[in-house]
């Protein structure tokens, strides 16, 4: 099959359903070319123990492999595949995801349940007419509900451990139905959400909500002629409720517009919608038909022109904790200058390895703000935890890796969650010793690095700058030591005329 330039996929693989968005863009607006949907229902199978069963696993792949053969016609640095809270939750996830990439052939990124809430509102914003209201905008998914709030952009994001999934497996099991378990079930959800009532106060001027519960629900109102089409009012909840409850189990509730994809997850998917009703106070919400899928394309597509959100993140880590942008930026172009040498080695895209480079380059001393003692530790931790929009986990985890392990021994038999790519750390970690006097000078013309091995470094230096920086060669000879002995690496150090 032909690959098609202009064309965009997201998978997002959900807890309830995995869903496949090929798309373009015509005048910066979204011009759908494929879209399928498979439910996977992945979060039934996570068991007690937080294990993902063979059987849940089984019915993921059966779905990718579908959805790989309509990937084909995408190029792979136009494909962003994302897992949400069953993934971010089972144990075994690497298990499954191992064997998900080798038939997708492309990377699935965990990403976080605000980074989750941030595509959410991404892509329901580009649904929605330019004004400026401020909207609350409600996801209820498998296993996680996002709440979001904002003008043009996100500016609260919370994700809560509640989904149509888990809570009706866990309120509503083999489908049945009651008033009690309903009232617990309304009652368990709003319990997660009156934290954070009254932080979202004030932040909305109407809601917005998306993905199959609400347009489930939404499309039932309208069949039953209880609200307008696209539009869920309290009343018409109330309504819905009353003909819910009035059957003992969900597969017997005659229920006009409930389709059987829906109807096994549907008692706890609204009832964690009639709790967002009562404890946010809200009187009516409208649908989107935009979510998590179409915010991914519309960030995919703005890494790929110019317009990353992890560009803006980095900016404001360094802000935050008010790093030396200067001397971040002297290592970062070293680092970059000297990434050609080594790019047949490196475990992933040039384009990629480019960014994660000069990021942990900029960040390398953000620990600093925290203590002068083990600050790459300190900036290590903060990488691998901090809310980061646009990070997947992955990508958090390959970036503290770098940070950890920049000055120091570097420890290969301690992992942040990555599979540390040890090159792109050796041109952090020589660029760090170039620029330890901080001087405010171009080294990369003096300095030449070659690899003619994954195992072997040559530095090129003229012997002036040796004879005049006999302490930067000092330590030129100690990082050969430690790479030689930590890494199997070796660094060989030429003096030139």
């Amino acid at each position: 099959m032909a690959q098609n330039s202009e064309s965009y996929a997201a998978l997002d693989l959900g807890s309830n359903s995995f869903h496949l968005l090929i798309a373009s863009f015509q005048d910066d607006k979204l011009r759908i070319i494929d879209r399928h949907k498979d439910m996977v229902r992945l979060a039934a199978g996570l068991n007690d123990d937080g294990y993902l069963s063979e059987a849940a696993q089984q019915r993921g792949l059966d779905s990718l492999a579908k959805i790989a053969n309509r990937l084909r016609g995408v190029p792979r640095e136009q494909i962003r595949i994302v897992g949400t809270n069953t993934l971010r939750a089972a144990r075994n996830a690497r298990e499954f995801m191992a064997k998900a990439e080798a038939l997708l052939g492309a990377p699935i990124n965990i990403i976080s349940g605000t980074e989750e809430a941030r595509l959410v509102y991404l892509g329901v914003a580009n649904d929605l007419a330019i004004d400026d209201k401020k909207r609350l905008v409600i996801d209820i998914g498998g296993g996680s509900t996002e709440l979001v709030a904002g003008l043009h952009s996100p500016r609260l994001l919370e994700s809560l451990g509640m989904g149509c999934v888990s809570f009706s497996m866990r309120y509503f099991p083999d489908g049945s139905l009651s008033e009690k378990a309903f009232k617990r079930a309304v009652n368990a959800a709003r319990q997660l959400v009156a934290p954070h009532v009254e932080q979202f106060k004030g932040h909305w001027q109407e809601v917005v909500g998306s993905s199959g519960t609400n347009r489930s629900i939404s499309k039932i109102l309208g069949e039953l002629n209880l609200c307008d089409s696209g539009h869920i009012t309290r009343d018409g909840m109330e309504a819905l409720k009353q003909a819910l409850l009035s059957a003992d189990n969900i597969k017997a509730a005659n229920i006009k517009g409930l389709s059987d994809d829906r109807r096994d997850v549907f008692a706890g998917g609204f009832a964690v919608l009639y709790a967002l009703f009562l404890e946010m106070e809200f009187t009516e919400l409208h649908t989107s038909t935009y979510a998590t899928r179409e915010g991914i394309v519309y960030d995919l597509a703005g890494r790929l022109h110019h317009r990353d959100k992890r560009e803006e993140t980095i900016r404001q880590l360094s802000e935050q904790y008010r790093i030396d942008t200067a001397q971040g930026e002297r290592v970062a172009a070293l680092c970059v200058n000297w990434l050609p040498s080594i790019a047949d080695s490196i475990n992933s895209s040039y384009q990629e390895a480019e960014k994660l480079l000069r990021w942990a380059a900029q960040l390398h001393e953000l620990g600093l703000a925290i203590a002068h003692g083990g600050f790459h530790k300190h900036g290590a931790y903060i990488l691998s935890n901090a809310d980061m929009p646009g990070f997947s986990r992955q990508e958090q985890a390959r970036l503290s890796a770098l940070v950890l392990n920049h000055r120091r021994k570097p420890k290969p038999g301690e992992s942040t969650g990555a599979h540390p790519d040890w090159l792109l750390i050796c041109l952090l970690r020589l660029a760090c010793i170039f620029y330890r006097r901080r001087q405010n000078i171009k080294l990369d013309k003096h300095i030449k690095l070659t690899s003619p091995n994954p195992q072997l470094l040559e530095l090129h230096i003229p012997d002036s700058w040796l004879d005049n920086n006999p302490l930067s060669a000092a330590d030129l000879q100690d990082e050969a030591d430690i790479l030689k002995k930590t890494l199997d690496i070796e660094l060989r150090i030429t003096a030139t005329v």
